[in-house]
């Protein structure tokens, strides 16, 4: 809990980020800043009332401090099923109240499902991670299914990456 701690309140200077901040309409981007065994951090840039899918974090501990913007946060209990790809219900969901700047976001591995919606635009969030995320299981409410998803970035180190034909860019997570 100490990275939480530590990003309560922080405010990164918006010209560092600024080779980070890549945004593309009607959709957010991942943007990887730093890689290790141990950590990975990645700048989100969102525009204005683009939603995350419901996810979770592959049991990896998150903390996310928003930057700039305005977001709603929607935390969903696991009710059966969705420890991997197949049957999953999901509870109803709890919403925060709106949030904004120097809001710190908690997931650990009991507590990770959730969505994020940009409320207002465009919108940064900072995201830590205690390992590297390279995948996620991804969840349909309606169908109570819940599926891997590849996770990729839309820039690393703040030079854009190229989309492989077939490939989807980055595109929802």
């Amino acid at each position: 809990m100490k990275v939480g701690k530590r990003l309560e309140g922080v405010r990164v200077q918006p010209q560092s980020l600024g080779p980070f901040l890549h945004f593309r309409r009607g959709r957010y981007t991942r943007n990887l800043v730093y890689r290790d065994s141990r950590l990975e951090v990645v700048v989100n840039c969102w525009a204005a009332g683009t939603s995350s899918p419901i996810h979770d974090h592959s049991q990896q501990e998150c903390w996310f401090s928003i930057q700039a913007g305005t977001f709603q946060l929607e935390d969903y209990p696991l009710l059966a099923g969705g420890l991997e790809p197949g049957y999953a219900l999901l509870g109803s969901p709890s919403l925060t109240e709106a949030v904004g700047a120097g809001h710190v976001d908690y997931r650990g591995p009991l507590d990770s499902i959730h969505r994020v919606t940009a409320l207002q635009g465009p919108a940064v969030t900072l995201h830590v991670y205690a390992a590297p995320v390279e995948r996620c299981l991804v969840f349909d409410v309606r169908r109570r299914r819940c599926s891997c998803r590849q996770l990729s970035y839309h820039s690393v180190f703040g030079r854009p990456v190229e989309a492989r034909p077939g490939s989807e860019l980055l595109s929802r997570l």
